[in-house]
This record gives C-alpha cells, sequence and structure tokens, in this order.
C-alpha cells in the first residue's frame, strides 16, 4: 500500500515537471500579449511626446536642405485625414524602438526553460545583440542612408528643373520603413551565426560562397532602402557585406565552442 501511495506521489510529481502542449501554448500566446504590450506602451509614450517625436523625424530632411537651401518649403497633405496617416506612422515606428526590449525579453523568457544552463548563458547575449543590432540598424539608417537618400534626390530635383512638394505622408512612410528596414537589416549577421551554431551551414561553405552571397545582399538592400536609389543602396550594402565576413568567424568560433561542449557532456556521460 505504501509502495502505491509512492508511485502515485511520483507520478504527481513528474507531471507536474513536465508541461503538457496546451501549456506551451498558453506560455507562448502570454509572451505575444506582453510583447504587445510593451509595443502598446511605446506607442503611448509617442503620442505624449509626439511634437517632439515628430520634429526629431523631420532632422534628416533639415540637414539634407541645407545642402539646397530654398528647395522645399514645407511638407505637405493631400487628403483631409492625411495627418491621421503621419501620425500613425509615426507612432508606430517609435512603438517598435521603444517595445523591442520587451519582445526579446518574453522571447527569452518563453524558451529559456527548454534550454540547458549553457544555452541558457549565451541567450542573453544573443537577446543583447539582438536589440543592439536593431538600434545601431536605425541609428546608422537615421544618421547616414536619409540624408544621403534625400540629398542625392533633391540635387537630381534640382538639375532637372523640378518643383519639389512633398506630402508629410509620404516623407514619413519613408523615413519610418527606411529605419525599420535598415534596423531588421543589421539583424543578418545574427542570422548567420545562429546558422552555424545549429550547423545549417558551416564557415567554409559561407566563404565558397562569398560570390553569390554579393549579390542576394545587394539584391536585399536594394528592396531594403524604399527611395531606389543608388546611393542609400551603396550605403547599406557595404555594412552588410562587412557584417557577412564578421559573422562568419564569430559563428565558427560560437560552433567550435558548442562542439567542446558536446565533447565535454560525452565525456562526463
Amino acid at each position: 500500500m505504501a509502495e502505491d501511495e509512492e508511485i502515485e506521489h511520483l507520478d504527481e510529481e513528474h507531471d507536474e515537471g513536465i508541461m503538457g502542449f496546451w501549456d506551451h501554448l498558453e506560455d507562448l500566446r502570454m509572451a505575444i500579449l506582453r510583447g504587445l504590450a510593451g509595443i502598446v506602451l511605446g506607442i503611448i509614450l509617442v503620442v505624449i511626446f509626439f511634437v517632439k517625436v515628430f520634429g526629431f523625424l523631420r532632422m534628416p530632411l533639415d540637414w539634407a536642405l541645407e545642402a539646397e537651401p530654398g528647395t522645399l518649403s514645407a511638407l505637405t497633405t493631400t487628403k483631409v485625414m492625411g495627418v491621421f496617416g503621419v501620425l500613425v506612422q509615426v507612432c508606430m515606428i517609435g512603438g517598435i524602438a521603444i517595445g523591442l526590449p520587451f519582445v526579446l525579453y518574453n522571447l527569452g523568457r518563453f524558451v529559456a526553460p527548454g534550454l540547458t544552463p549553457r544555452e541558457r548563458a549565451v541567450l542573453v547575449p544573443a537577446c543583447i545583440s539582438t536589440l543592439f543590432l536593431f538600434l545601431l540598424g536605425g541609428l546608422f539608417a537615421f544618421f547616414i542612408v536619409l540624408p544621403a537618400a534625400l540629398k542625392f534626390t533633391i540635387f537630381f530635383n534640382n538639375m532637372l528643373g523640378l518643383e519639389t512638394i512633398w506630402t508629410a505622408q509620404s516623407y514619413y512612410g519613408f523615413v519610418s520603413w527606411t529605419i525599420i528596414g535598415v534596423g531588421l537589416a543589421f539583424e543578418f549577421p545574427l542570422v548567420i551565426i545562429i546558422l552555424q551554431y545549429i550547423g545549417l551551414v558551416s564557415a567554409e561553405q559561407l566563404r565558397s560562397g562569398r560570390r553569390y552571397a554579393v549579390i542576394i545582399i545587394v539584391v536585399a538592400a536594394a528592396f531594403i532602402t524604399p527611395g531606389g536609389d543608388p546611393l542609400s543602396l551603396f550605403f547599406l550594402a557595404i555594412p552588410m557585406l562587412l557584417f557577412y565576413e564578421i559573422a562568419i568567424v564569430i559563428g565558427e568560433r560560437v560552433t567550435r565552442q558548442k562542439e567542446k561542449w558536446e565533447a565535454e557532456d560525452e565525456e562526463n556521460f
């Protein structure tokens, strides 16, 4: 009788220690909701400080106009509700930028229980790297890509004698998607490192396929930069090619460390 009770007790502990499919699904749902709550919080903060954020996002245009003064007197709206489209665009980029840490933190919490202690130790640097690369890409777009693209466009408008009349919705949409697109593009090296870590590709394969990578990166840069001008493409493609080479080296070292851990685990086992 005592033996049966002990077996039932062990079964209960086993059931409590192992989560079922629906439990995992519920955890994923909560992680997504918390991440979305962070983005909503970011949107609320942007709404509160909208005038300052609105002026800040206009800075690349002001820098571009310094080289060609008098080209564009003001941004315009051509639709009755056009100003609300601008409001949505500005709030979207601000909400994503502010809410990204919440998204990464909650996704990390979701996957952490299924990882080994060594893998959990890698998770935190990976999340920090993801946030850092996105912010770095956003800053690169804001201070380098956008001013260069706008100067390029304004210069050719003036050279061809075209009057420059831009809508606020068009400008802020261009700024928003450029910052988000370049920010996501800067995650590119992290993807390569992860692919090496899980064994889908090797450093040797990446090095031998370098010529194809150059073509893919240039095509991707052309799609990411919404302006379509060669200057923006050049400014984005160069750091991505550099990241490609750096990611190969880092991924190779991370893979070696993983193989070392696996060998140690086999010896201990």
